[in-house]
């Protein structure tokens, strides 16, 4: 996840089309016909592979964050989400005038990027214990605030969106939240927080120190 980011000009100055679209809501999908791009004005959006038995969440696209439906992806919103939409052509034509958007959509391919591959390496070489301390730590170091006791963490995710992007179910990510709760590893104070009590010991399960697995 990353903090949210300002509206681009590109998006302000042109005449896009503003939908306001509920939780849950499918925006794209592998086999969408229409070639649009979109910029997140609030909301949060998930990308993800599905296949016959799960999905695998790639990234979450954050306000600020621009995109396109044209993707072998799924684009799901997973809270009330308003987007603005131009044709990608009309877009390709905004950008030769001010090129700056284009750090805006490689910052949104990179992390998509950066993602995929510590998905991959994750499905291949770190059971799921592993995969769940690595994505406290990551959250933890981009987004933690030390507090007594430990490292505060928003959790913003539910347990459902979390297991998605371990690539498990939703039942195997709130055991091993409840395992680590129990070894005093951490404290949920809130639904919406995580206190990483014992950073030493999730370092050691992910392999921080160098191991894989």
């Amino acid at each position: 996840m990353t903090p949210a980011h300002a509206p681009h000009q590109a998006f302000i100055d042109m005449p896009a089309r503003r939908r306001t679209l509920p939780a849950g809501y499918l925006v794209a999908t592998p086999n969408h016909t229409e070639n649009q791009v979109f910029m997140v004005e609030s909301g949060r959006l998930r990308v993800s592979l599905t296949g016959q038995s799960r999905a695998l969440t790639l990234s979450y696209l954050e306000p600020g964050d621009i995109y396109t439906t044209h993707t072998p992806t799924y684009i799901e919103t997973v809270s009330p989400t308003v987007l603005r939409m131009v044709e990608t052509a009309q877009f390709a034509q905004q950008l030769r005038t001010d090129p700056a958007a284009i750090g805006t959509v490689m910052r949104v391919l990179g992390r998509l990027l950066e993602n995929s591959v510590a998905l991959v390496e994750d499905l291949a070489f770190r059971d799921v214990p592993a995969r769940l301390a690595r994505f406290l730590l990551g959250l933890a170091e981009r987004r933690g605030t030390a507090v007594a006791g430990g490292v505060l963490v928003p959790l913003e995710l539910n347990m459902e969106d979390v297991a998605s992007l371990l690539g498990t179910t939703r039942q195997t990510a709130s055991s091993l939240m409840n395992q680590f709760e129990r070894d005093g590893w951490l404290q949920r104070p809130t639904r919406r927080s995580v206190l990483v009590t014992n950073m030493a010991r999730l370092e050691a399960l992910a392999g921080r120190d160098g191991s894989v697995g």
